[in-house]
């Protein structure tokens, strides 16, 4: 064995020298690669840190998004556990007194829940109903990005309609504007409702604002073909006011919608009435009352409004 032992010290400083050739070969392939990496960043370093920014605010995005979606959710989970809730006590009561239930007493009940949200008059949707669909049609439209459309109609020198033909007349004005917006609503999302006294709001989901005025037009045309006489009226007849809006909601404030076409309702009247004002359109009653005399097609009450 002691004859060997050269050798075998040999074989180990042989060894020794490759294992530290090839850590020097490593030390100076990671040398070159840092000093194209440090060049690199010399050269294309505005660059590097342009997509160093465009990436981290792609990421604050996604965050936003994320913590956005997130609070949807937790609102619609709120609002579902509590319609749950009322519905469980509902159902709960209906079962403790199954066998003392009146009938006649469910139906006056039921009948008291639809007058609660209708308009006594009219038999348009109310305030109420209104407030309850606005919440919920803005909260979808906000969540699926899509457009919600809002038209507020104003019936022209009303007082003086009531003070000549007094008030029973003027109900009976009323509902017959009220089934003529009715007629004017195409779809079961649609809503029309009395916002108040001689005022009513057209609610349109899925609909931008050039669908929303081919609505408005159909309203005016057909209100001019009513002809409801009024001789204290400018044209002899009753007219429209209507402001126009529309907006794909960003934020929890539907009151949003409701300011800008209460504005745009205010420019109308301003500006003569019987007139129909929009972000950008302004079209008189009477240039659609005249397209409609003289048999000019009008696309107005078209499907072509909505948002597919």
């Amino acid at each position: 064995m002691p004859a060997s032992t050269p050798y075998v010290q040999v074989l180990d400083i042989e060894q020794t020298l490759a294992e530290l050739n090839a850590t020097v070969e490593a030390l100076r392939q990671e040398r070159d690669d840092l000093e194209i990496a440090l060049t690199t960043a010399v050269e294309h370093g505005d660059a590097i840190e342009q997509q160093l920014e465009t990436a981290n605010r792609q990421l604050q995005g996604e965050v936003r998004e994320r913590r956005m979606i997130e609070k949807q959710l937790r609102h619609l989970v709120t609002t579902i556990t509590q319609k749950s809730r009322d519905l469980e006590m509902v159902l709960q009561t209906i079962t403790e007194h199954a066998d003392q239930i009146d009938l006649h007493w469910l139906a006056r009940y039921i009948e008291s829940e639809n007058a609660a949200r209708h308009d006594a008059l009219t038999g348009l949707a109310n305030r109420r109903l209104l407030d309850e669909t606005m919440e919920r049609e803005w909260a979808r439209a906000r969540r699926q990005q899509q457009p919600l459309a809002m038209l507020l109609c104003d019936v022209d020198n009303f007082k003086p309609y009531n003070d000549c033909y007094g008030h029973p007349t003027g109900d009976e004005c009323l509902k017959r504007l009220a089934g003529m917006l009715k007629g004017a609503l195409r779809r079961e999302g649609d809503l029309v409702a009395r916002y108040g006294g001689e005022e009513f709001i057209l609610l349109l989901p899925n609909t931008d604002e050039t669908g929303a005025m081919r609505v408005a037009h159909g309203i005016q045309q057909t209100l001019s073909e009513l002809d409801i006489r009024h001789e204290r009226a400018p044209l002899g007849r009753i007219t429209f006011s209507i402001g126009v809006a529309a907006t794909i909601p960003d934020s929890d404030d539907e009151g949003e919608l409701f300011a800008e076409v209460d504005r745009r309702l205010y420019l109308a009247k301003q500006q003569g009435r019987n007139r129909i004002v929009g972000s950008t359109d302004q079209t008189t009653g009477e240039d659609i009352h005249e397209r409609g005399a003289r048999g000019d097609q009008d696309d107005s009450a078209g499907p072509e409004h909505r948002v597919p």
